[in-house]
Order: C-alpha cells, then sequence, then structure tokens
C-alpha cells in the first residue's frame, strides 16, 4: 500500500508540516500567555506604587484598616 517512493516523501513531506504548524501554534499560545502575564505584574506593581501608606492615609484624614491594609473613608459625621 505504501510502497510507492512517491507516497512515502508524500507522507513525510505531510509529516513535517504538521509537526512545524503544531510548533508555530504551541509558540503563540506561549507568547500570548507571556504577554497576558506581564500585563498582570505591571498592573500588580501600578497598584502597589498607587496605594497609600499609613502615614499618607492618616495625613489625608482617613482611616487605615490593620485588617484589611487598606486606607478607608472616614465614617460619615466623624468619629464622635
Amino acid at each position: 500500500m505504501f510502497s510507492s517512493p512517491r507516497t512515502i516523501g508524500a507522507l513525510a513531506i505531510l509529516l513535517i508540516l504538521a509537526l512545524f504548524v503544531g510548533w508555530i501554534w504551541d509558540k503563540a499560545g506561549d507568547d500570548a500567555l507571556n504577554k497576558i502575564e506581564r500585563q498582570n505584574d505591571e498592573a500588580a506593581q501600578r497598584a502597589d506604587e498607587g496605594a497609600p501608606d499609613y502615614d499618607a492615609c492618616r495625613d489625608a484624614g482617613r482611616v487605615w484598616s490593620f485588617r484589611t491594609g487598606k486606607c478607608l473613608r472616614p465614617a460619615v459625621g466623624g468619629w464622635d
């Protein structure tokens, strides 16, 4: 059935082509994942840089929550 050189050559070319397409497909997936991971890292870094610390929170007249580690708005009407 697969004894002719022409058939064997065609199958070899198809196999090489399939492997090449699979390699490209895999590389494209890795590139997309790397891009998303890089965007997530940049977003986390910007969030950390923009988050106020305890002193900045108190200076702004707000309340620091030690439970959440975030700066909260003061209660309406103050703490009286």
